[in-house]
């Protein structure tokens, strides 16, 4: 990516739960280059339920090692704080990960190459939830799951 802010358009898919299907909307996004290594992802999307949303994905750059910190803030999946993220970058591939309610979890990995841009969010359930889920309910398994997969092109 050589300009320093990329406008982009596409589509955003969304899921509460595993089993409900992916919901596609209209979706935007900017990327911003910060300083030569870092970037921010501006972007929105559609709920089915609840309208228009937006949010940031905030990334530094790779240490050494290829380790990065992120921050998360989405209007309706994180706020009114924001999420911090560690990962790793290689080359134009960022794999982000946290932690809510203590032991929830939080995925977002994000393809910056070429002319499309890709961001899946994914929803990582302790096995403890399992025990918590109504036993005439649909069949839940512990680990991720995609809730958000957008991708932009220029």
């Amino acid at each position: 990516m050589t300009s320093s802010a990329i406008t982009l358009t596409g589509t955003c898919a969304f899921r509460l739960m595993p089993h409900d299907p992916l919901e596609e909307g209209p979706s935007s996004a900017v990327v911003t280059l910060v300083g030569a290594p870092g970037f921010t992802l501006h972007y929105t999307w559609v709920h089915p339920t609840d309208g228009e949303q937006s949010g940031v994905v905030l990334v530094g750059g790779p240490d050494d090692a290829g380790a990065v910190e992120g921050a998360l803030f989405d209007t309706w999946h994180q706020q009114p704080g924001l999420m911090s993220l560690r990962g790793a970058r290689a080359g134009d591939r960022v794999d982000l990960a946290g932690t809510y309610l203590e032991e929830w979890g939080w995925t977002i990995a994000i393809e910056l190459g070429g002319e499309t841009v890709t961001m899946t969010m994914c929803n990582v359930v302790p096995e403890s939830a399992l025990a918590m889920a109504p036993p005439d309910g649909p069949s839940m398994s512990a680990g991720p799951y995609d809730v958000m997969v957008a991708s932009w092109t220029r």
